[in-house]
């Protein structure tokens, strides 16, 4: 089952079956080092061992302790072992990462394209490369517990790096796989502070192994998605996966104290959430934003790096979100955020209309207009104040960098007349 040759420094045996060792180094058939182990100790059938008849289920029980393991799992959910990577390494030959493909310029097709081929591609060259392993025909009963082991599991184009791993599963490979693991700080791929997985892995009667594992993702850095914003607040996932490895179906909920992105700031963050595909729906997502109510859904293609968020938002207040303006009213509005992957390419759009308020002190019955935004520039065009006996209308004013910027206000009487312009300093 295993290539290469396998050492140890010590090994101490009772006669009960239990087996203890240190200093455990597994190399491959080019000397390179694939596992170490500090220490651990194993539990064997003493029967097996009487009679000489040594086969891939006299481990009953493995424990290890401290180890560094680095695992890759294919479509089909078939394990290998590789050399791990040090901390400073790319997980991947610079020419064949898929993050450091240029898709800018490319359309949402182009790049599930790019997407789909660089899979393939990868899938082809670790079937060849990563060959230490082979449990082909061989069946596994065995308790495996993992203490303090730093791991990296690599599927598809995604590496995943994990500290203070502690694992606790029952394996039957004719059956199930019981899993209960808690991990520290994670990186790689996704970047947060833990990881909690609870489940099983089902081999009985399927053709590949399938999912029913729940999992919670702690402290996640939105920014190590790709999703095109140095976003520093951190997310909470909990999602429950089902269906086959290859192909999982996840669903879950999705949770922030708090998000800044230009010109706006979102508390209290909460809603639901599917993957499939590649694809990850956001749904019945609620947040508080200038001391009013915000409701979105929305999705994000792993692949493309694209993302497309919708939302309304009611009783937003003005005199929050427009610090210095003069506006003070609640606000409606209706958003869409639209990203490609680029911090400076994050576009908003939308619309607005306001309740009855006061503009420096002079009360009015409503404010509307459009709503953009790009990079640090939140631009409100196409303005109409609505007072009493009177109406003002600017084209835009604006907030870019942090800073308030008007365009002349034009003043009209209620007939619709002009009066004068006003130039906000």
């Amino acid at each position: 089952m295993f290539r290469g040759t396998i050492t140890v420094d010590r090994l101490i045996s009772d006669l009960t079956g239990h087996v203890y060792f240190t200093g455990l180094t597994w190399k491959d058939l080019h000397g390179e080092t694939i596992v170490y182990i500090p220490s651990g100790n194993f539990r064997v059938r003493i029967w097996d061992v009487i009679t000489h008849n040594y086969k891939s289920t006299t481990i009953q029980e493995l424990t290890i302790n401290n180890a560094i393991i680095s695992l890759h799992v294919d479509d089909k959910g078939r394990l290998d072992f590789i050399k791990p990577t040090s901390p400073k390494d790319n997980p991947e030959d610079e020419e064949d990462s898929y993050r450091n493909i240029k898709l800018e310029g490319l359309s949402e097709e182009e790049r599930k394209w790019i997407g789909m081929k660089h899979r393939q591609k990868r899938e082809l060259s670790m079937q060849k490369k990563w060959q230490n392993f082979n449990r082909e025909g061989k069946r596994i009963k065995a308790r495996l517990i993992l203490n303090n082991t730093r791991m990296e599991i690599f599927y598809r184009n995604m590496q995943y790096r994990m500290n203070h791993v502690h694992i606790v599963s029952t394996i039957n490979t004719e059956k199930d796989m019981t899993l209960n693991a808690s991990i520290g700080g994670f990186g790689g791929t996704m970047v947060g502070d833990g990881i909690s997985v609870h489940g099983k892995i089902l081999f009985e009667e399927k053709s590949e192994p399938e999912l029913d594992l729940a999992l919670a993702f702690y402290a996640v850095q939105p920014s190590s998605l790709g999703i095109g914003m140095n976003v520093k607040e951190r997310m909470s996932l909990e999602t429950y996966f089902t269906g086959p490895i290859s192909n999982p179906i996840g669903s879950g909920t999705v949770a922030m104290d708090e998000l800044n992105i230009p010109a706006l700031h979102f508390e209290k963050i909460q809603g639901d959430i599917t993957y499939k595909n590649g694809n990850l729906t956001f749904d019945d997502v609620y947040a508080k934003v200038f001391d009013g109510d915000f409701h979105a859904n929305g999705d994000y293609n792993f692949d493309t790096r694209y993302y497309h968020i919708y939302g309304i938002g009611t009783n937003l207040q003005a005199s929050k979100a427009l610090p210095g303006s003069g506006l003070d009213c609640p606000v409606n509005l209706e958003l869409s955020f639209t990203s490609n992957g680029s911090p400076r390419a994050i576009e908003i759009d939308g619309t607005f209309k306001s309740g009855e308020g006061m503009y420096r002190h002079v009360p009015f019955y409503s404010i509307a207009g459009r709503v953009n935004s790009t990079y640090r520039d939140l631009k409100f065009s196409d303005v109409r104040i609505m007072f009493h006996g009177f109406t003002l209308e600017t084209d835009a004013f604006r907030i870019k960098d942090g800073k308030l910027t008007m365009d002349p206000v034009q003043v009209y009487d209620a007939k619709g007349n002009f009066l004068t312009n006003y130039i906000h300093q």
